[in-house]
């Protein structure tokens, strides 16, 4: 089992992430918040894409991407750099995921509302609180050009909970 984990942790770490727009790396997209020194801040806006929210069979929550057209998804990853890249379950990333409607403008969202823009926040680590979870209370306001947002504490030592990015 060690020998299969050692190599898919390498990979997860010597991918990088784009920011893109249609797949394309642009200049005009920026996270408006600080990211500490010690992590890696990024984001992706995925056209013609849609979430797919399942459960597992024991109850836990997770999600694939489809085609849609009509639908962007927006992710946002916080990633601990590891300082020992030794350590196999060093690791650790939360990030936050929704959709919207490709044609909307502006907009402000809370409550059950967020059920509809599928609303997911997910811990990836060697952790009793590992997985994505729905989330049922923040917010999130598209106004212009810039996507905020809100979310509460849904697990323990959470470090996202506040997003402000620019297009």
């Amino acid at each position: 089992m060690k020998n299969i984990i050692f190599p898919l942790v390498l990979l997860a770490f010597s991918c990088s992430t784009k920011n893109s727009i249609n797949s394309k790396t642009t200049e005009n997209i920026e996270v408006e918040n600080s990211c500490p020194d010690n992590v890696n801040c990024s984001y992706e806006i995925l056209q013609g894409k849609s979430i797919l929210v399942k459960t597992d069979g024991i109850g836990k929550v997770y999600y694939e991407f489809e085609d849609n057209q009509d639908r962007v998804v927006v992710k946002y990853k916080y990633d601990l750099k590891v300082k020992d890249p030794n350590l196999q379950d060093a690791g650790y990333r939360e990030e936050i995921v929704f959709e919207m409607d490709k044609t909307q403008k502006d907009f402000s969202i809370s409550g059950k509302q967020l059920q509809d823009y599928k609303v997911l926040f997910g811990v990836f680590c060697f952790c009793r609180h590992a997985g994505s979870y729905e989330v049922k209370e923040g917010t999130i306001i598209k106004k212009g050009k810039s996507i905020s947002i809100d979310i509460p504490k849904i697990v323990i030592n959470q470090k996202l909970s506040e997003v402000k990015i620019k297009l």
